[in-house]
């Protein structure tokens, strides 16, 4: 069992407010809470869980405290024989002491913040409950506060934070969690001490836990006022994940890119490498991908229906703290053992698997939209000589699409282009080109003819290249010419599938700099005349896109 007060402000002295506790003719008035507590035989059980605790002076100083004291045979005092005396005190003993004095007089409807920074409900009207278990003495007065006799013990649940600590069976994402906690020193919150040989000392030490994970993730799961459901896998589960996960993100020592922004022929091979650590990148983006996906805020409007609430959003889908969307809820959640785990803000599900579909979590759909065009190279080409550049402008013809139309210069100019892939992980895609229409051009109703050709860095680090056919099982041609070349349908918005391809190495988290390219060309011999009143030179793209095979055979399935 985890020890006390995890990602919480703690001090030396645990609080710095003094109050005088309100007096009282009784005799027990003029006592301590200590001894009214050790004197009433009603309550030794409670006073032995006290001492072990570790407690007892506590509540002999001039402090003011409520307690609720849980009677004699009330509570299973045996279920608190296997706890530290640090866990007995965070999960038993701080349960039933607050700050200050809170009497139970007429309407009661209190939520009372206990020493372990828990929440109960103290509430009644003439006659009152605290967690829901019945006061039968309320309102005993001390030299140094207020005790109320309960018939049995509040119920403590840790917060996720502190149970991520304490669950069985999943050390792998507690290890990973729990590496990027740090506990410092707050000095503004600090009580100043002496200067003792050029160093400040503090009389009052005030140490602030805190997770940049979690920040990362939006998830205040340390919070006792926050609500959220967090999917904990086993062991197991997280292994087995992390195994398939880490496939998409193989990288090497030195990746090799084109440079094509930095290109002043077509035909020219500048290029471009980055060195990185390839375990630490594959370790660092494979857990993270895993993590982004695992915890969920309960007062989302796609959550809340988690907690019992219906949702207007309907509960075909969960949205993570990181925003993004899981659409199998029900697949996910049946693989929990058991009912949800209750926490005292929100609930735990410990999950023997995690049935997350590749393309929402770690290898997502890319939309190479032409927006980010690595460099616009619009060559024409005369007899095998490099001409000049073409121009090349941004739609909207049509009003919902920002793309690419490029426009010949002249009579003998070709389109030639590089487009950017960014994101691109160590996996299969299949690629699609779309094409839109020339909807304020009518009389400009020509197909396109042109070849793509992907600049990639192959296992080995050395750049490569793969040519895309047109032509059924023409896979990886040498050369490009009209036969390999795709041709749209100049009418509609035209996806045209080119074919898949496997990525031997991860690109995405090398940076912008850093990516594969399709080059864009066009096989029109422009002395040829019948070619010439066959095609357009016009070329209207929205996107390449690129969907990894697993979604593909998903859509397939689910048609």
């Amino acid at each position: 069992m985890m020890a006390a007060g995890m990602l919480a402000a703690t001090s030396c002295s645990d609080f710095s407010d003094y109050n005088e506790a309100p007096v009282d003719a009784a005799a027990s008035g003029n006592k301590t809470l200590w001894e009214n507590i050790s004197e009433n035989p009603q309550l030794s059980d409670f006073a032995a869980l006290v001492t072990r605790a570790g407690f007892q002076q506590e509540l002999l100083n001039a402090r003011s405290y409520t307690v609720w004291a849980p009677v004699n045979g009330s509570f299973n005092v045996s279920a608190y024989d296997g706890l530290s005396a640090d866990d007995l005190l965070q999960q038993f003993v701080k349960s039933h002491v607050a700050e200050y004095s809170h009497n139970a007089t007429g309407y009661l409807n209190e939520r009372v913040h206990t020493l372990n920074e828990k929440s109960f409900t103290f509430a009644g009207d003439g006659s009152y409950t605290y967690d829901g278990v019945t006061v039968s003495l309320p309102n005993q007065p001390s030299n140094n506060g207020i005790m109320h006799l309960i018939d049995g013990a509040a119920q403590y649940y840790p917060n996720l934070y502190e149970y991520l600590r304490m669950a069985d069976d999943i050390d792998s994402l507690r290890n990973y969690f729990l590496r990027y906690e740090l506990t410092t020193l707050d000095q503004d919150a600090s009580v100043k001490g002496p200067m003792v040989d050029g160093v400040q000392t503090y009389i009052d030490s005030v140490m602030v836990t805190s997770n940049s994970l979690l920040r990362t993730l939006n998830a205040k799961i340390e919070n006792e006022d926050s609500s959220y459901t967090f999917l904990m896998p086993t062991n197991t589960a997280y292994l087995d994940l992390y195994k398939t996960v880490k496939k998409k993100f193989n990288f090497i020592t030195k990746t090799t890119v084109l440079d094509a922004t930095n290109l002043s022929l077509a035909t020219a091979t500048t290029s471009k490498s980055v060195s990185v650590d390839p375990a630490y990148m594959s370790d660092s983006l494979s857990r993270m991908a895993i993590a982004r996906h695992l915890i969920f805020s309960n007062n989302d409007g796609y959550n809340i229906w988690l907690t019992g609430t219906p949702s207007y959003l309907g509960s075909d889908t969960l949205r993570t703290t990181t925003r993004s969307k899981l659409s199998n809820p029900t697949e996910l959640l049946a693989q929990a053992r058991g009912e949800a785990v209750k926490m005292s803000n929100g609930a735990a599900r410990i999950v023997d698997s995690l049935a997350f579909r590749p393309w929402e979590v770690y290898c997502p759909e890319i939309d190479a939209y032409i927006s980010n065009y690595l460099g616009s190279y619009f060559t024409a080409y005369i007899h095998n000589v490099h001409a000049t550049n073409m121009d090349y402008v941004f739609g909207p013809e049509l009003e919902d699409f920002r793309y690419l139309w490029i426009e010949p210069s002249g009579p003998y100019a070709k389109p030639d282009f590089y487009l950017t892939l960014p994101n691109v992980q160590s996996t299969t895609y299949k690629f699609y080109a779309v094409f839109l229409p020339a909807a304020r051009m009518a009389n400009d109703t020509l197909p396109n003819k042109l070849n793509f050709s992907l600049s990639y860095c192959a296992a080995n680090g050395n750049l490569a290249t793969y040519n895309f056919s047109a032509q059924e099982g023409d896979n990886n041609p040498k050369t490009l010419n009209m036969n390999t070349a795709y041709e749209n349908n100049p009418y509609v918005t035209d996806t045209l599938y080119l074919g898949e391809f496997t990525f031997p190495v991860c690109y995405r988290g090398l940076g912008n700099d850093y990516f594969p390219s399709i080059h864009v060309t066009s096989p029109i011999n422009v002395f040829n005349k019948t070619q010439m009143a066959s095609y357009t030179r016009d070329v209207r793209m929205w996107a390449i896109i690129m969907k990894p095979v697993e979604l593909v055979e998903f859509e397939e399935k689910n048609k």
